[in-house]
């Protein structure tokens, strides 16, 4: 080897770096052994990790750093002792900080429609946007100590992680919206914000999902076919229950309309009761009023006043046309007169309460005769019997209508007007 070999030899031993060219999430340098005093050069979209027997022991941040113990002091757990402190052993890993892309595709497996209980083979594919947030928690818990150059394989756990979340979140699509699996797959915009937010388990691993785009959900052919004669079924059996459903309705809207008519009903019946009850009210009111009448001793002059207003009506009708109750009406008149003249004739007129008229007195004149207290013979009223001389008490006259005490000649109550009756 000569000189100039040598020197490039041990340019490239002081300078740590990642290549130009690689772009890689993850870049291992490829030497494990590094002499003290090396100029370690990070990029500003990076991490330099620097990482011991698998485990981390610090991180540099962007920036061109002096590989000394005493100026990075994590480096003096790196040193090789059997080289005299002038070399570090270690791994030194340049991970990468800005978002990265990475796509994915394959099989989702099986899962069972919601709606139809259907198993279905699903299929997912599209690109994800991911950053790392952790260096040091990626490399410990899931790269280890392999190079990605070497094993593009090293992220195949995050593929299966995310496909399990694309599971979830598909079932609780069709779960929350009553919806089947093939319907809910074309919303990708929905989908695809549901996998970033439900993505947290992936920050155990120091990553975080950013994005997720292109994304497209489907199924093989003969899923689609057999879903698709299922959903016809399901489809037909719901138009019969709509049709029951229907009748169903029906049937409670004409039992509503019977109930609404047979209230109306007996509402109706309850009207016409009272209207009768009312009309029984005023004509009982009426003929309790006439018993009154005929009680206090009006009864003559009632029935005289009735045959009068009865006579009245068929006379002004011309008498022909009267008929049988103007007739009749008539000859009562006519006996009633011909009966209080009889009896006036031969002195023994009847007055308005039923009580006998003196002898000789005109009937116009009538008078109604007292018991008398002593003889019991009916008399005149006056002072003192007629027959046997004794003080006569004259009793006082009450109201028919409302039994207030009547003036001695009162002819009406000073009350109720009812008409007094005469002693």
């Amino acid at each position: 080897m000569g000189i100039l070999d040598f020197v490039k030899s041990g340019v490239r031993e002081m300078m740590i770096a990642r290549p130009e060219g690689v772009d890689d999430l993850i870049f291992k340098h490829p030497d494990r052994t590094i002499p003290m005093f090396a100029q370690c050069t990070v990029r500003a979209d990076e991490w330099a990790v620097f990482a011991k027997e698998g485990r981390p022991a610090g991180t540099l941040d962007a920036g061109r750093h002096t590989l000394q113990a005493n100026n990075i002091p994590f480096l003096s757990n790196l040193i090789d002792d059997y080289t005299g402190g002038n070399v570090l052993l270690c791994e030194v890993f340049f991970v990468q900080r800005i978002p990265k892309p990475m796509r994915f595709g394959g099989a989702l497996g099986s899962m069972i429609d919601p709606s139809t209980q259907i198993r279905l083979r699903l299929r997912c594919h599209g690109e994800v946007l991911v950053r790392v947030e952790n260096p040091e928690k990626m490399i410990y818990g899931y790269f280890g100590m392999k190079k990605f150059q070497e094993h593009p394989d090293v992220f195949s756990w995050f593929t299966d992680s995310f496909f399990m979340t694309v599971k979830e979140v598909l079932g609780t699509l069709a779960r929350e919206q009553r919806r089947t699996l093939f319907d809910v797959m074309d919303l990708t915009s929905d989908i695809a914000d549901m996998l970033v937010a439900r993505s947290s388990d992936l920050a155990e691993s120091g990553i975080r999902i950013v994005k997720v785009s292109k994304l497209e959900i489907d199924a093989p052919e003969e899923d689609m076919k057999r879903f698709d004669e299922m959903r016809q079924k399901v489809a037909d059996q719901l138009v019969g229950l709509q049709a029951d459903e229907v009748a169903v309705q029906r049937a409670a809207m004409q039992a509503q309309a019977e109930t609404a008519r047979a209230q109306v009903l007996v509402q109706k019946a309850a009207f016409d009761a009272q209207g009768k009850q009312f009309e029984l009210d005023q004509k009982y009111g009426q003929d309790a009023r006439y018993v009154q009448n005929l009680a206090g001793g009006n009864f003559q002059s009632y029935a005289a006043g009735q045959a009068a207003i009865g006579a009245g009506q068929g006379m002004a009708k011309g008498g022909g046309d009267a008929g049988t109750a103007g007739a009749m009406a008539q000859m009562g008149v006519g006996l009633g007169i011909a009966n209080v003249m009889s009896q006036a004739a031969s002195g023994q007129a009847v007055g308005a309460a039923g009580a006998r008229v003196a002898p000789g007195m005109a009937a116009g004149a009538a008078v109604a005769l007292l018991a008398c207290g002593a003889c019991r013979a009916n008399v005149p009223p006056g002072k003192f019997c007629a027959e046997c001389g004794a003080p006569i008490q004259t009793p006082a006259r009450k109201c028919s209508g409302c039994n207030v005490e009547l003036a001695p000649a009162a002819k009406f109550c000073a009350e109720c007007g009812t008409p007094s009756v005469p002693r």
